[in-house]
């Protein structure tokens, strides 16, 4: 008799995690840092505030994990949460290796806390103004994990276009 081992559907999601933010790292890390904050022909979600935005997610997350080194992330997500709007002045924001660090930390941290808290939370509601979208913790986990980055990685491939920073193949 033959058994297979159970997919493992948390590891499945961590690995896509991780290679999405592999390659929003890679789509920011040879941007000038003056050119941070360029709105190229309208397009509004610039690098620094695209990273800056992820972060505080990614610490909203960790919060409702109930994470005790979660940062505190009311103010993060008053300037850079939904509805928020980028603008265009380098100073409002983190340099851009502050950004890409806190990016890089504040992931490997969620996909830490994620493995290790998954069973005991993501059946919980997830909060109120959240459960519209995403009526537990899991399916919002998977949101922010997984579907958030991913939309926010076409923004930046598009700004990398117009910006005229396109790598070439």
């Amino acid at each position: 008799m033959t058994t297979t081992a159970p997919f493992d559907a948390i590891g499945a999601i961590l690995s896509v995690h991780a290679m999405v933010n592999r390659f929003l790292i890679q789509a920011v890390e040879d941007v000038p840092e003056s050119r941070m904050v360029e709105q190229p022909s309208g397009i509004a979600n610039h690098p620094a505030w695209t990273l800056s935005h992820l972060n505080a997610y990614a610490g909203l997350l960790l919060t409702i994990l109930d994470d005790p080194g979660a940062p505190a992330t009311d103010a993060e997500m008053a300037r850079f949460g939904y509805g928020t709007t980028p603008i265009a002045e380098l100073a409002a924001y983190a340099t851009k290796r502050e950004l890409l660090d806190l990016f890089t930390d504040r992931n490997a941290r969620l996909a830490a806390v994620v493995a290790q808290k998954h069973s005991d939370f993501f059946s919980r509601p997830s909060p109120e103004k959240f459960r519209p979208h995403a009526s537990t913790i899991g399916h919002l986990a998977v949101i922010m994990l997984v579907a958030h980055p991913s939309h926010h990685l076409g923004q930046l491939k598009q700004w990398r276009c117009v910006a005229g920073l396109a790598k070439t193949q």
